[in-house]
Parts: C-alpha cells; structure tokens; sequence
C-alpha cells in the first residue's frame, strides 16, 4: 500500500525492539542509537508502549530529510515512488530506469534541519551516558546518602547522623571527614559543569551550520560518518595510490 494512500505520521526518538511490534511500523533511518520511524496514524495509538522517548517530527523531516542525509549534489536520480519524479518544475529526464530531477530548496532544507536535530539527539544520549559514567564511580548507597552528607558537611553545629556514622566507621575526625566530603562535592559539580560546557559547545558548532556540507564536515568529526567522496576531495582529505586519488579513511564511531 503506497504513502500516498494511507497517512502516516513520522517520529524520531531512541531505538528499540518495541518499535517493530507496532503493525505497520517501518523504521526509515537508524543510527548511534537513534531512528526515525513512521507508522500509519490509525496504529499511532500504540505508540504508548514504547518505553524510550520519542517524538513527532513533520513529513519533510522524516520522509525527505533522511532521504536526503548529506546529500550535497543538486541533482539526483529518484524512482517513480518519488513525486518529484513527474513534477514538469523538478523532473528534468529519465535515465536507466529513474528519474533525474533537481532538488528543491525544501528537501535541501529538510535534510538541514534533519541533520541537526539527530545530532543533537545523538549528542544528548552520549554525554547522557558520560554522567552516569561519571556517577557510577560512586555506588548507589553513596549516591543515596550524598545529598544529605553535604548537607550535613555544611552544617557541623547541627544534627549530623550521616557524618557521625562514617566518622564511627573510619575512626577518623569529623571535621576531616567533613572537609572530604565537600571537596569531593566540589569537583563532581565542577567535571558535571565541565561535561554540560563540552556539550553545549558541540551542540552549538551544529546548530550554527547554514549548509549541508557545514553539517557533514562535523558529522565526519563527531560521529565518524564520512564526507561524500567529492567533498572529501574538495576538501583535500584524498592520497595518491598510484595515479589514483582516493579519499582518506575515516575512523568510524563517535568521537564526543
């Protein structure tokens, strides 16, 4: 059954199983832990069984957006499910078997936008990931008490049943003890407030790109995902192999 006889509504969101039990689900586009997906609306219903966050984005996003992920050509060729490909302003002539057509400053724009809210996504989910890294090196019974030992910490005068446990359990003076707790209260707050300005400085360097070549420039550094071979070659990014130039490899995987 064509898009074009039954409504669909399109989401992005985290990656998991429960998207692919929902009847008529398709997931269009899926990386680092992020897809888009769409599903037909009548069976948009279910979406409440998913467990990780999603949300709804509009169809130039999740139809054109993602098609056109880093597309940097003006002209391309489509099949006939494309309706582009029997519009007189876009079609300009078929060539084995699909249509070449221009692209239009909305699907540019659609791939712009596309690209910017899955890298944010992805960035989130990885500094995310980071500060729980970063908490985890405290277990959880610690993590529990932390709050009310700093509290505590700040006030010496006052009841201190936390405080007075460790200083029975180490043997160690309260006010020692007192003073470690909130120099070690210090610097997680300080590596979180460092982590929170890494982030936004990349989620920044994304936002304040006008152009899908900006975007794919620091998709390559970022995440990993190579620049098409013609802008690797505008960029330089190419070797010799003999009389060949071929472009230079990518280590892939994030790098935030």
């Amino acid at each position: 059954m064509s898009t074009d006889a039954v409504k669909l509504k399109y989401y992005i969101g985290r990656r998991c199983d429960e998207i692919d039990w929902i009847s008529t689900s398709n997931v269009i586009w899926n990386m680092f832990g992020v897809c888009v997906f769409s599903v037909q609306e009548k069976w948009a219903r279910d979406l409440y069984t998913l467990p990780r966050s999603f949300e709804e984005i509009s169809e130039d996003l999740g139809r054109w957006g993602t098609k056109h992920f880093g597309e940097i050509r003006a002209v391309v060729k489509v099949t006939d499910e494309d309706p582009l490909s029997e519009d007189d302003m876009y079609a300009l002539e078929e060539k084995d078997g699909k249509t070449i057509i221009e692209l239009p400053q909305e699907r540019i724009d659609a791939a712009i936008e596309f690209m910017k809210v899955s890298a944010k996504l992805i960035i989130e989910d990885q500094y995310d990931r980071k500060f729980l890294t970063l908490k985890s090196r405290n277990s959880k019974l610690e993590q529990f008490l932390w709050e009310a030992q700093v509290r505590e910490s700040n006030n010496l005068d006052g009841e201190t049943p936390v405080i007075d446990s460790i200083v029975a359990a180490k043997g160690s003076k309260k006010e020692d003890v007192a003073a470690g707790i909130l120099a070690g209260s210090a610097d997680f707050k300080e590596k979180v407030v460092d982590l929170y300005a890494d982030m936004l400085k990349v989620k920044q360097e994304f936002s304040s790109c006008a152009t899908i070549k900006e975007l794919n420039v620091l998709w390559q550094k970022y995440m990993g995902i190579p620049v098409p071979n013609d802008q690797a070659k505008e960029l330089g990014e190419v070797h010799e192999e003999g009389d060949v130039l071929t472009v230079n490899a990518v280590d892939p995987g994030l790098k935030v």
